[in-house]
């Protein structure tokens, strides 16, 4: 991560337990990674979803942490953009609180959304929520 940012390159990163493991989960990061220039994703303890979403060629940097760690690991992190895949619900305000105070952007995809790459810079999706 620290290279990345030394390298002035905007960094994605997604959570979850991202379960069930399916096509348009898939599809969902890899809309995600289009808003950067690396896509970094957090899996929560337990999911059996580690070992699939490593092999996806999308994905350039993985871990695994507890749930609990996620606000820790954005504060200490401040990536440019923290994608919310499908849903927004009340447990996610804390970290979207979090991005926001470092001015980072808080972005969600919502379940069937397309975007394509030529329009997502203009997109209403990457300003903050």
């Amino acid at each position: 991560m620290q290279r990345l940012k030394q390298a002035n390159k905007q960094v994605v990163l997604v959570a979850g337990a991202f379960e069930p493991f399916t096509e348009p989960l898939v599809a969902l990061l890899r809309r995600a990674r289009l808003l950067g220039d690396a896509l970094v994703v957090v899996v929560y303890e337990g999911s059996p979803s580690c070992e699939p979403m490593a092999a996806l060629d999308e994905v350039d940097y993985l871990t695994v942490l507890p749930e609990a760690a996620l606000v820790p690991l954005l504060q200490q992190l401040q990536p440019p953009y923290y994608v919310l895949l499908g849903d927004y619900q009340e447990r996610d305000i804390p970290a979207v609180e979090t991005v926001m105070a470092y001015g980072g952007f808080a972005v969600v995809l919502p379940k069937g959304l397309v975007v394509s790459s030529e329009n997502i810079g203009n997109s209403p999706l990457a300003k903050r929520v």
